[in-house]
């Protein structure tokens, strides 16, 4: 079982990354704030892994999911979401149905570490018949979960070892991927060559791996387009999550560009 721990430093709230009590506080004012739904997917015993939706009247608006806390060496996605949150307004709603799933692996979250209590990957399995305890949830949930990334997911990540930043992407060609690369370029130096995870990058976009995990699964069940973004954990952490902000926020624009 792994035995390193990552925390970081945030001055934000005079704490630390791993404070996952008081993230689920925060992002509790601002669900409220922007009128989401809660719907409660399950626990494994270290909290419950909650997805937050937008009561959307049109069905025809685009559904978007941003996910992040898979990993809990990579908490910058979750407090990106409630960043993403606190400076936006709910009138976004209007053009877009949003769902947000921003802790999943909680006892990594709060320990600091990639796996979850038990030593494996959340994030993986979900193309076999071995889904880790977090991935047997998920699964469950499969109908609510594909249907809220029916026109696009973004899995906020990153990489604690890192120097560079990259993405994953289901199509390199394809305007949300680019329009990804360009908001993660202002921030980091973008991989080209293959990633410190082995993806093989040209300019900071990879094929997305066919590799089993939950982004690999909503991709192939909904068809959409689908992103992970790693940032490089060898930056600040307010940097990483100031670049995830910006991606959600792009990958929202670029969705609903005519």
């Amino acid at each position: 079982m792994e035995s390193i721990c990552y925390r970081w430093p945030l001055a934000a709230i005079h704490g630390y990354s791993n404070d996952i009590d008081r993230l689920e506080s925060l992002l509790a004012v601002q669900y409220q704030r922007w009128g989401m739904e809660e719907r409660e997917l399950g626990s494994v015993g270290d909290g419950m892994i909650v997805l937050w939706q937008s009561i959307a009247a049109d069905s025809h608006l685009p559904h978007l999911l941003i996910m992040a806390g898979l990993h809990g060496d990579a908490p910058a996605g979750s407090w990106a979401i409630l960043n993403f949150l606190q400076h936006n307004s709910p009138l976004l709603l209007d053009k877009v149905r949003l769902s947000f799933m921003p802790l999943v692996n909680l006892y990594g979250l709060r320990t600091g570490m990639k796996s979850n209590r038990y030593g494996f990957d959340p994030a993986s399995g979900f193309s076999g018949d071995a889904p880790t305890a977090e991935g047997e949830i998920l699964h469950a949930h499969a109908r609510l979960l594909t249907q809220a990334a029916r026109d696009g997911v973004l899995w906020c990540t990153e990489d604690p070892q890192a120097r560079v930043a990259w993405l994953c992407v289901s199509d390199p060609e394809r305007t949300p991927a680019l329009a990804l690369r360009d908001e993660l370029i202002q921030t980091f130096e973008p991989c080209d060559g293959p990633s410190p995870e082995g993806d093989t990058c040209r300019n900071g976009l990879a094929p997305l791996p066919d590799n089993g995990d939950i982004l690999h699964w909503l991709s192939q069940e909904t068809r959409c387009s689908a992103a992970r973004a790693v940032t490089p954990g060898q930056a600040a952490l307010e940097q990483r999550i100031f670049a995830h902000h910006g991606l959600i926020g792009a990958f929202i624009a670029s969705t609903l560009a005519p």
